[in-house]
């Protein structure tokens, strides 16, 4: 009896151990682990610099422009500069020193043609980097795609942007959209981001004697 009791343990533990193994498959290979994942978290691949002929909603991006045709700066003379406006803001400083001085910013056309697709510039003088005009009309003139308006920090022309007369660095920003023309900073509810546009920018600086 004993003799048979140790035979059929011997038996149910060779039992036991042959289903343990089954088939020799660890646990590890039952988690699925699936495709690699793509995702790159918050990251916004939505950027406001779009130059392309792209007719969304308008960016709300600012670039710092190197021209200046304050009665400070170096811009302004008989040089006109070739440049594309796209709907990023570029924010051109206009360095404001104090004297009887006054002036004009124009865009003119270029040998590249203009884009179909509607897009025209706007133009306006701000005390920050693509931020709201300066009060008056002139500030913000209705610009489209050839037009020259007039500064003045003399007081004496009675016409123009009116500029303080005191030493300070304003902005002259330009940008490009599909709009109306009483939206003369591109920042109405409709406005469309548009295509680039080719013209020429110039200064001129004169000074009351």
């Amino acid at each position: 009896m004993r003799l048979d009791s140790v035979v059929i343990a011997c038996l149910l533990s060779f039992t036991v151990a042959c289903k343990s193994g089954d088939d020799g498959k660890s646990d590890s290979e039952g988690t699925e682990t699936g495709d690699p994942s793509t995702d790159s978290g918050d990251v916004d691949t939505d950027t406001d610099t779009d130059t392309g002929t792209d007719t969304g909603t308008s960016g709300d991006g600012v670039t710092a422009g190197d021209l200046d045709f304050g009665s400070g700066g170096d811009s302004s003379g008989v040089t006109t500069y070739f440049v594309t406006v796209t709907n990023v803001i570029v924010a051109h400083p206009f360095t404001v020193v104090e004297g009887a001085y006054y002036g004009s910013v124009g865009i003119y056309p270029s040998s590249t043609p203009y884009p179909t697709d509607g897009s025209e510039i706007r133009m306006w003088w701000s005390e920050t980097a693509g931020g709201p005009p300066l009060a008056g009309v002139d500030c913000s003139p209705r610009i489209g795609r050839e037009a020259k308006t007039t500064w003045d920090q003399s007081k004496t022309v009675g016409y123009g942007c009116q500029i303080d007369n005191a030493d300070s660095t304003l902005f002259l920003n330009l940008r490009a959209c599909i709009s109306t023309p009483d939206d003369t900073t591109c920042t109405a509810a409709d406005a469309q981001a548009g295509s680039p546009v080719p013209t020429y920018i110039g200064g001129r600086l004169n000074e009351v004697q």
